[in-house]
């Protein structure tokens, strides 16, 4: 698009020499059609006639269908995740003690990595990009992009990267085949870049910025903005595209396990292009946007580079999503934001066949959501984000009875195994004296919440034991998590717990969550006995035949 037809794209009165910020602001952000437009799911029998037309319009050479979802959605988006591991402890990804590792034999050999290329190239995948952790951890970085470049179907192989390591790579990642780089830099101040990554490595981010320059005809920054960390820089970062062909691309920041997320800390994309407006005004102008992007792409007039906005929680994108997500233990994600994966490790390891595997992605793919879940929905979802479609509805008659009105066990003999997942949510009111001392850790009895979150887990585990009508159940996952409300002295308890079984997991998460909550008081009371357990409920259950999910508290 020109400079000119772009500026014509804001459609600013001509009566007026300078148009207002708010303005600017309001006709640079009209969505494509593709967001705005609400997505039609199709039943299977539509979908299977669909496919059938659009396997007729593109010729499949190979006569391997392209991963649809039952909305039409084409996957043709692969992102691998080859570590957990990384060099840097960023403030949004990361705790910073880190994160549990896998053994070494759980991650997906290089053998294996190509193997799924290969595979999901057959199915129409054209466009690869490598992620972590960090890549550039992975001793054989750059063996598995060789081979990735020199799968058929296969057009662009990228690479995430934090900078650290890249230059000792760079020669030869590029010779093997790599035809995109984004680099992660989230402060142009070393001081604040150090705070956000836990790491003193700007002048090494840096180097690689201008060594990829070298080396690609476009290099891409990604920037992670919060609220009052580094907000300030976002000019800054534009003023990198005068005379560099940069694309900055300026990204929400999202509620993930550990990185503590809250409100306060969002800064939305409207606020971030309107501290651009103030500072340009009518020289910024909106690029043209493919339905796949991203992205949401703009220029100043006569910069070199450009900048955009992954929207992720304020302006979803996930209309027109065309990815597909591996990560670094094999495991298969069709959302982002979403909990349900399926293990392509286990099913390599155990001999499948490629049109076995081909099987299992199509039911995994089939079962992507329209949406992923707000940005409230999210935080109250710890390491589990997901998008959840459907309604929760109360059976007529109670299931725990006879037809003659006497207890009994209901038998789940004939129902499905799925992976079940239940989260509960729970608040423990403290005292003032109580609530500093849980937070400086200088309660007698010990470490308050590593205890309380140690009883959470047994007691979940002991459901059936303690509550005669429930069933025994092998849980595979069970967590809990505290967000200490330190202005109002709450303490608010969230408690995840997951199976794969013919059976639910409600149980065990309230129980996960109330024990947890009567430590706390169990191990405070001698400070105060004014301590008040409150809101203990359900915010989440799937997998099972019913799905139910509380959007905001307002709800219960």
């Amino acid at each position: 698009m020109s400079r000119q037809l772009g500026k014509n794209l804001i459609q600013l009165s001509t009566s007026r020499t300078k148009s207002t910020t708010e303005e600017i602001v309001k006709n640079l952000t009209v969505p494509l059609i593709e967001h705005a437009q609400p997505l039609k799911m199709l039943t299977a029998e539509e979908k299977r006639k669909a496919v059938q037309l659009k396997l007729q319009e593109i010729e499949h050479q190979k006569g391997q269908p392209p991963f649809y979802d039952m909305f039409m959605r084409e996957h043709s988006y692969l992102r691998i995740s080859l570590t957990e591991k990384c060099n840097f402890r960023c403030l949004y990804c990361m705790p910073a003690e880190g994160v549990p590792l896998k053994p070494k034999d759980k991650m997906l050999k290089n053998e294996e990595v190509l193997r799924l290329v290969k595979l999901f190239a057959d199915h129409g995948i054209d466009k690869v990009r490598l992620t972590g952790g960090e890549p550039t951890i992975r001793k054989d970085i750059v063996q598995i992009v060789e081979g990735i470049a020199s799968t058929p179907g296969v057009k662009d192989v990228g690479i995430t990267t934090n900078g650290l390591v890249l230059p000792r790579f760079l020669p030869d990642l590029k010779n093997a085949g790599l035809t995109k780089v984004n680099i992660s830099i989230d402060s142009l101040d070393r001081q604040k870049f150090a705070k956000m990554t836990r790491r003193d490595g700007f002048d090494k981010v840096w180097k690689s910025i201008e060594l990829a320059q070298d080396y690609f005809p476009k290099v891409k920054l990604n920037v992670v903005v919060i609220r009052n960390q580094n907000e300030n820089e976002i000019v800054d970062f534009v003023n990198l595209t005068a005379n560099r062909n940069l694309d900055i691309r300026f990204i929400e920041f999202m509620p993930f396990g550990g990185n503590e997320f809250k409100n306060d800390n969002f800064y939305g994309y409207r606020e971030m292009l309107s501290l651009i407006v103030e500072k340009f005004g009518d020289d910024v102008i909106r690029l043209s946007d493919s339905p796949n992007d991203t992205t949401k792409a703009y220029k100043i007039e006569g910069f070199q580079g450009q900048f955009g906005f992954i929207s992720s929680m304020s302006d979803h994108f996930c209309n027109t999503c065309n990815r597909l997500r591996i990560t670094a233990d094999g495991n298969l994600k069709v959302c982002l934001h979403g909990n349900s994966e399926v293990s392509l490790r286990d099913k390599i390891r155990d001999g499948s066949s490629d049109e076995q595997l081909s099987e299992i992605i199509q039911k995994a793919v089939n079962n992507k959501k329209a949406r992923h879940a707000g940005m409230d929905a999210l935080k109250n979802l710890p390491n589990r984000p997901m998008i959840l479609i459907g309604a929760y509805s109360i059976p007529s008659v109670l299931t725990h009875v006879d037809s003659n009105g006497r207890a009994t066990q209901v038998d789940v003999s004939a129902k499905a195994n799925t992976i079940r997942t239940a989260i509960a949510k729970g608040t423990i009111m403290l005292t003032p004296e109580i609530s500093r001392q849980v937070s400086e850790n200088t309660i007698k009895k010990g470490d308050v919440l590593t205890v309380a979150k140690i009883a959470s887990i047994m007691s979940a585990k002991k459901v059936a034991n303690l509550i005669p009508l429930c069933h025994p159940i092998r849980l595979d996952f069970v967590d809990t998590v505290f967000e200490h409300d330190l202005e109002n002295h709450q303490l608010h308890c969230i408690s995840t717990a997951k199976c794969g079984g013919n059976t639910g997991v409600e149980m065990e998460a309230l129980t996960a969550c109330t024990i947890a909550l009567l430590t706390i008081y169990d191990m405070c009371k001698a400070i105060s006995q004014k301590m008040v357990i409150s809101n203990i409920h359900l915010v989440h259950k799937s997998g099972g035949k019913t799905t139910y999910h509380i959007d905001n508290e307002n709800q219960i």
